[in-house]
């Protein structure tokens, strides 16, 4: 039997400089693939990009929705309405709304794809940075919004002669700004739904709220106080207002910046919180991470009770009205017949005490001043229609006289809130003028019958066709402590009614 002699094979020695030269390799092998990424590559977020605008175009009805059916929208509200400037009022909204809600369905959606498809889990283990594949989606979805946007105005300006005191380079930056703010709440709202039917639910959630109550169906100030409130945190609502503005002045005002300044801050921020959520995911997520999922949706929920509680809570001890202003007599002062005004002493601003000569009247075919025109009561001159040595006629009114210590506040409170009112009950009072201040009075009287009667052109309901309008009582407030401040007649003001 022949005996096999096996070689051990001899442990290579550590020091030796071929085996320290290939563990120097391995070392710089291991930290090249662990090192952190650049903040940013362009080639990266360009490669991005373009894949996902591929993706984009092979998809026709996605290119449809988001090019042609704005642009039919537009085109059937057009025929709705016979009347052109009541179509661009409309239009302008619109033009905000349309690249918002589209961009929101669609990054929400895809991005979502991105996620569920495991394609965000490859890239994430590329060298690709967050910041690359974020501005990545950023760029190719802003491209369509471009677009999108580009094509809508064209529409409306081109073929639907929509106008606008303001250029219509503006109304395009606003849609582009809203189509960036759906971008962004479309990519962080992607984090939170599991599936394409979860992401479309947070439609009605998100978008819809923001539509009712940025001022598209009703102006934000004939809304409730509560409902003014909530639209004046929804990022939609400066969107709408931005392009108000250019429907209404050619100037770029404070107030439009504003409106732009707060849509791309909020679109920025929005992108931010969607950089949050680019993270990769390794198997089931633990209960610990659906506890961190299911927390957004129930503080909103919790934040919509909140205020729904407190709006209900108010609603029971307190009649609000913001249609109310500061009143007060008016003492008007009239030419009793026809001629010229002569020493005329009740300019704006004149304390007068009743039976004050205030100016005479020559009369016609009279060489000397003979009638004397005096104050009808003690008081402030708050408008002259007149001046010295002007020609009048009978009838003409020359001055306005207001006791300006005895002002009021006049508020016209809906019939159906007639019940919680009652003469002597508490009201609070605060001015426009003056909104960190609250006034105290009481309800000194209440109207025995509605405004709508006594209006220039009251209601005609003696038709079988006619609208049942809620009716308002003007209920009359006597403020018991001003607190130092001048109430002028005519000044808004906000009314709170203690209930009974």
């Amino acid at each position: 039997m022949t005996k096999v002699l096996i070689k051990r094979p001899t442990r290579p020695d550590p020091t030796s400089p071929v085996h320290r030269a290939a563990g120097a390799r391995r070392a710089a092998a291991a930290t090249d693939r662990h090192a952190t990424p650049p903040m940013l590559n362009p080639r990266i977020v360009a490669a991005t990009a373009h894949r996902v605008l591929l993706q984009l175009r092979s998809d026709r009805r996605t290119v449809a929705m988001l090019v042609v059916v704005p642009s039919l929208l537009l085109a059937l509200i057009n025929q709705m309405f016979d009347s052109q400037p009541r179509f661009d009022a409309i239009a302008l909204s619109l033009i905000g709304i349309f690249p918002f809600t589209l961009m929101f369905l669609i990054t929400s959606v895809a991005m979502l794809r991105e996620r569920t498809g495991g394609t965000l889990e490859r890239l994430l283990t590329t060298p690709a940075s967050k910041l690359d594949l974020l501005l990545g989606y950023g760029v190719a979805f802003g491209v369509a919004g471009v677009v999108q946007a580009g094509v809508t105005c064209a529409t409306a300006y081109l073929l639907l002669d929509l106008s606008t005191p303001g250029s219509p380079v503006l109304v395009l930056l606003l849609a582009v700004a809203g189509a960036l703010l759906g971008l962004g709440i479309g990519l962080f709202v992607s984090a939170f739904a599991t599936s394409e039917f979860q992401a479309v639910q947070f439609m009605p959630v998100v978008v819809m709220p923001q539509i009712f109550l940025g001022g598209l169906f009703v102006p934000r100030e004939q809304m409730a106080d509560w409902l003014e409130t909530i639209s004046d945190f929804l990022p939609l609502t400066y969107s709408i207002d931005g392009l108000a503005e250019v429907g209404s002045t050619s100037l770029v005002t404070p107030e439009l910046i504003r409106d732009v300044t707060v849509v791309l801050v909020l679109a920025l921020a929005a992108l931010t919180l969607a950089a949050t959520t680019l993270k990769r995911r390794t198997g089931e997520p633990t209960p610990a991470q659906r506890r961190r999922r299911r927390l957004v949706p129930l503080v909103v929920l919790a934040l919509g009770a909140g205020l729904v509680a407190n709006h209900a809570f108010d609603a029971s001890r307190y009649v609000t009205t913001e249609n109310a202003l500061v009143d007060g007599q008016q003492m008007p002062i009239v030419a009793p017949a026809a001629g010229t005004l002569r020493d005329w002493r009740a300019t704006l601003g004149t304390a007068v005490r009743e039976d004050q000569p205030v100016g005479r009247l020559q009369l016609d075919g009279s060489s000397r001043p003979r009638m004397v025109l005096r104050a009808p009561a003690d008081g402030t001159v708050v408008t002259s229609d007149v001046v010295d040595g002007a020609y009048v006629t009978a009838g003409t009114r020359l001055a306005v006289v207001y006791d300006l210590a005895q002002t009021y506040v006049t508020a016209r409170v809906d019939e159906s809130d007639l019940g919680g009112v009652r003469v002597g009950g508490r009201a609070d009072v605060v001015l426009d003028a003056d909104p960190d201040r609250t006034l105290t009075g009481y309800v000194r009287e209440v109207q025995g019958a509605t405004a709508a009667l006594f209006a220039a052109d009251p209601p005609d309901n003696t038709t079988a066709a006619f609208d049942r309008v809620t009716q308002l009582v003007p209920v009359r407030i006597t403020i018991t402590d001003p607190q130092g401040l001048t109430l002028l007649p005519g000044m808004n003001v906000t009314a709170r009614i203690h209930r009974n």
